[in-house]
């Protein structure tokens, strides 16, 4: 069954969203897709519905009837989003097609700011600004500023579908999504698409893109997987790299890159010394079969330190020494906490997510506590932070959680001007760590006489007017 608008001949971007039980997210994407404030008769939003049995189908329906620009399919089951994704570009009448998934959303404004930028521009593949939500994880330090002709080797740290992508140049060099279930199919087709454009554009000067992390672990990304699989389609990639790059020194450190944060990740300390003896096993003969093909000592003597080292240990399939190395790092003290996202909430509550590092003693975690003190003055109040959502990590960041934190209003009633500063320590230690506030994009404004600001030194501090 689908849709189809009449009047709609010819538009700038066709919006592909691949549909599987994603209720009750799909609202929220929809509500984010009809409020864009591209003109209606510019752009259209194709939802393939791949055989969902909650109450998406229904709401697409229903939506379609109410928005032209929506055009909706409904198809049996297939198990994977490449055949959806790939179906939606069929249809597609747009001069750009961008992919997005079911569960998260677009900034009001994205359409019209990536269409306008690549129109000018000459953009084949544009890379838009994303923010995590929910504790999705999001290489934030990529979009620190728009570019007009990206580092090749920074946006392949971005391997995720959502980008927008000149429909004639899928279609002149006949890149698909793979169709079979396999893993990183979204990065073969981007590892494809990078390079094969004539010009790969970086667009960081507004929040295009919300990823979010479900709470009920649908993502793909989070689901379990096979280590042979897995690692057989970071060698696609990298072979897609090799041979399309003309640029071999390039193409190298690309794939390296690829191998730190891909098969590397897997030996961060927690994550090693938890895993089943079996599967650790299964990942060391995957990542030896991978290093002999695309590794060669020279690209690996380039690795920092102590990925370096963790490298060496798989090359030589010493499972014993990898087992060690872990253990022997899940000591690890406190030593930082930054904020990554802030925002008022419910009569004049401040609510901080922190990143901690550190704070584990003898392999487990001890209780954190976030202090709040006046500058140069009394500590005003301890708040017992809770338990942390690890954060997807890159070797050698053990230990790293998220933790969400209110500060009640009352903490910012005062008879005169204050300051104040946060810490964070274990408890029963006497070392703080100061939160620090790296991003000035996560700060939110000034509100009822309380503003939270960046100190000279990068840190968190609060100033509160009186009243």
């Amino acid at each position: 069954m689908g849709h189809t608008p009449a009047g709609m001949e010819k538009v700038r971007v066709s919006v592909v969203v691949p549909v599987y039980n994603a209720m009750p997210y799909l609202k929220g994407l929809l509500l984010s897709l009809v409020d864009q404030d591209l003109p209606v008769d510019q752009y259209e939003v194709i939802a393939v519905d791949d055989g969902s049995t909650d109450a998406g189908p229904a709401l697409l329906d229903d939506a379609a009837r109410t928005h032209p620009q929506l055009r909706v399919v409904h198809q049996e089951n297939t198990g994977w989003p490449g055949i959806p994704r790939n179906r939606g570009l069929d249809l597609a009448r747009g001069t750009y097609v961008f992919f997005a998934d079911a569960d998260d959303e677009m900034g009001s404004e994205a359409l019209r700011r990536m269409v306008d930028f690549a129109d000018e521009h000459g953009s084949d593949v544009l890379v838009p600004k994303m923010v995590g939500r929910g504790g999705r994880w999001v290489r934030a330090s990529m979009y620190a500023s728009t570019q007009v002709d990206a580092d090749l080797e920074t946006v392949f740290q971005t391997l995720t579908p959502q980008k927008m992508f000149r429909r004639s140049m899928l279609l002149e060099h006949q890149i698909r999504f793979p169709e079979e279930k396999v893993r990183l199919e979204d990065g073969m087709v981007l590892a494809h698409a990078y390079l094969k454009a004539r010009r790969v554009s970086l667009y960081a000067d507004y929040d295009c893109y919300y990823l979010t992390a479900r709470d009920d672990g649908g993502n793909i990304s989070g689901q379990r997987f096979d280590p042979e699989g897995y690692t057989w389609s970071i060698a696609e990639v990298s072979r897609i790299v090799s041979e399309n790059d003309p640029d071999p020194a390039r193409a190298g450190r690309i794939i390296l890159d690829l191998y730190r944060r891909k098969c590397l990740k897997f030996y961060e300390p927690a994550r090693w010394s938890r895993m089943p003896p079996a599967r650790r096993t299964a990942f060391v003969r995957a990542h030896q079969e991978f290093i002999d093909r695309w590794i060669p000592p020279e690209l690996e003597a380039t690795l920092e330190q102590r990925s370096r080292e963790v490298s060496a240990l798989v090359r030589a399939g010493d499972e014993e020494g990898l087992l060690a190395s872990a253990q022997a790092r899940l000591e690890e003290p406190l030593s930082g906490a930054l904020l990554v996202g802030g925002r008022w909430v419910f009569r004049g509550g401040l609510e901080l997510t922190l990143e901690i590092h550190g704070g584990r003693v003898g392999g487990t975690a001890r209780p954190l506590v976030l202090e709040i003190r006046r500058r140069d003055g009394d500590v005003v109040d301890t708040v017992a932070l809770p338990d942390g959502v690890p954060v997807a990590q890159e070797l050698g960041r053990s230990g790293v959680s998220r933790r969400t934190v209110v500060l009640q209003s009352a903490l910012f009633r005062s008879d005169d001007q204050q300051v104040l500063d946060l810490r964070v320590f274990v408890e029963g230690a006497v070392e703080r760590a100061r939160v620090a506030a790296p991003l000035v994009s996560v700060l939110p404004a000034a509100h009822r006489g309380v503003r939270p600001y960046v100190t000279v030194q990068g840190n968190l501090s609060i100033e509160v007017l009186p009243g």
